[in-house]
Order: structure tokens, then C-alpha cells, then sequence
């Protein structure tokens, strides 16, 4: 006769809830290393589409330039101030 759960007894339930426990924790990990493998795969297409990024160049020495990461330079600044766009300085 196969036993219940409702006919299991004090120990038997804390052992079969360890149990599953167990295979809840193992099954969350095989999901969470999917998630990253597949995220890790998007961001690496994604890195050899051949995406370019914008350079900025200096309108007084156009061999100076900047990538639009980390600080603004002033020369940026001071041609944003002096009414030139992004775009402007992206396509000299």
C-alpha cells in the first residue's frame, strides 16, 4: 500500500520537505545559470554587430576627441556653450 502525504509521520515529513527543498534550490540554480548563459549570449551578438560609437571632436583641433564616456572635456563644454550640438561635433 503506497503511503500519503497525509499519513506520513513527524520525521518522514521533515525529511521529505529537506527533500524538496533541495530540489527547489538545485532547479532555481539551473534556471538563474540559463537566464545568464542566454544573457551573456544577447550581449555578445550584440558586441560583434559592428556597432559604431560616436566620437566628439574638438572644432579647434579636430586629432582631440571624445568617445562620450566619462567626463566631459571643456572643450566640449564650451562649444555646447557657444550654441554647436552633439551632432554638430560628431561630424566634423
Amino acid at each position: 500500500m503506497k503511503k500519503t502525504i497525509e499519513r506520513l509521520n513527524w520525521d518522514e515529513l521533515l525529511d521529505l520537505y529537506g527533500r524538496i527543498s533541495k530540489a527547489l534550490d538545485a532547479c532555481e540554480t539551473r534556471q538563474a545559470a540559463a537566464k545568464a548563459r542566454s544573457m551573456a549570449a544577447a550581449i555578445s551578438k550584440g558586441a560583434g554587430s559592428g556597432a559604431k560609437r560616436v566620437s566628439y571632436f574638438n572644432p579647434a583641433n579636430r586629432a582631440v576627441s571624445w568617445n562620450g564616456r566619462g567626463r566631459c572635456p571643456n572643450w566640449f563644454k564650451v562649444a555646447m556653450a557657444q550654441g554647436r550640438t552633439p551632432e554638430e561635433l560628431a561630424s566634423l
